[in-house]
C-alpha cells in the first residue's frame, strides 16, 4: 500500500469549503456561459443541479430584490456633515404581513410608544415627528416606563413600505438627526468660544501676551477639541437611535402586535384632560 493510500483523506474548513464552492461555480461558468437573464424556474432549476435547496434559493432571491429597493441615504454634503458627521439612520428588513398591516402596527406603536405624530401619510409611506402637545411632552421628559424614546429624538422618522411577495413586506426605516447635529455641535461650538475667551483675556490683560499670539493657539485648542468631542457625542445619539430602530424591526420581524413602554400615570393624566375638554 502506497503511503498516498494509507493516508486518511484531508477535512476542509468551512472557510476553504466556501473558497472551493466559488471557485468551482467559476470555472463552471466559464465552461457555459450562463443568459444574461433568468427568470425564477430558470434559477430555481439551476439551483437544484448544483444541489442547492429552493427554501435557499427563494429566500435568497427575496434579499437581493428586497436590496434593489431600498431607498437611498439622503445626500449630505453640508457644513455640518463635514465638521460633525452623519446625521441620518437608515435601515431595512423584510417582515410577515401586507403593507396595510405592517403600517397599522407601526402607526399604533409610534403614537403610543414613541409619542410621535403623522404629519403626512399614504399608503406605504408616513411622515412621523415628535409630538408637542403637554401629556406627550410629559411623558418623553418623565419617562416613568423607563422606555427611553430614542425614536422621539429624531428631527422626523420616514416609514417606507412596499410589498416584496404575498404576505411579505420590506420596510425601511429612516431617522433624521439633524436637530441632535445642531444642539451637540452648536452646544460645543459655544463652550469653545466661552473656553477661548477665558484663556485668551488672563494672559493678555494681566500677562500682557500678544493677542496675535494667544487667540489663535486657544481658539484652535479649543475649537478643535470642542469638534471631536461633538462628533464623538453625535456618534453615540447615532448609535443609539441605530439600536431603537433595529430593535423595532426585529419586533416586526417577530410579527404579531409590537408593544411598547407606557406611564400608566400619565394615560390617566391624559384621561383627565381628555374628559375635561368634552
Amino acid at each position: 500500500m502506497s503511503p498516498d493510500e494509507s493516508r486518511p483523506p484531508a477535512r476542509l474548513s468551512s472557510e476553504e469549503l466556501e473558497r472551493v464552492i466559488r471557485r468551482a461555480a467559476e470555472l463552471q461558468t466559464a465552461r457555459e456561459a450562463l443568459p444574461d437573464t433568468l427568470d425564477d424556474e430558470e434559477l430555481l432549476q439551476i439551483g437544484a443541479e448544483v444541489g442547492l435547496h429552493e427554501r435557499h434559493l427563494r429566500r435568497a432571491l427575496l434579499e437581493i430584490r428586497a436590496e434593489a429597493m431600498v431607498p437611498d441615504v439622503p445626500e449630505d454634503q453640508s457644513i455640518p456633515h463635514r465638521i460633525w458627521g452623519a446625521a441620518f439612520v437608515q435601515a431595512s428588513r423584510v417582515v410577515p404581513g401586507s403593507v396595510e398591516d405592517v403600517q397599522d402596527r407601526l402607526d399604533e406603536y409610534l403614537h403610543s410608544a414613541e409619542s410621535l405624530r403623522m404629519v403626512r401619510g399614504r399608503p406605504g409611506l408616513s411622515i412621523w415627528e415628535p409630538a408637542s402637545d403637554l401629556v406627550s411632552q410629559l411623558r418623553r421628559g418623565l419617562n416613568l416606563s423607563g422606555h427611553g424614546f430614542m425614536l422621539a429624538r429624531a428631527r422626523r422618522i420616514k416609514i417606507s413600505i412596499e410589498p416584496v411577495e404575498t404576505g411579505r413586506a420590506l420596510v425601511t426605516l429612516s431617522a433624521d438627526l439633524r436637530n441632535q447635529r445642531a444642539e451637540h455641535g452648536g452646544g460645543w461650538t459655544f463652550g469653545a468660544a466661552m473656553s477661548t475667551t477665558g484663556v485668551t483675556l488672563p494672559l493678555v490683560l494681566a500677562a500682557g501676551w500678544p493677542v496675535a499670539l494667544v487667540l489663535p493657539l486657544a481658539a484652535g485648542v479649543a475649537f478643535g477639541g470642542g469638534t471631536l468631542l461633538a462628533r464623538r457625542t453625535l456618534r453615540s445619539e447615532r448609535e443609539k437611535v441605530e439600536l431603537a430602530v433595529q430593535g423595532l424591526l426585529d419586533r416586526l420581524e417577530r410579527g404579531g402586535r409590537i408593544t411598547g413602554g407606557r406611564g400608566g400615570l400619565m394615560d390617566r393624566i391624559q384621561g383627565l384632560i381628555t374628559e375635561g375638554d368634552r
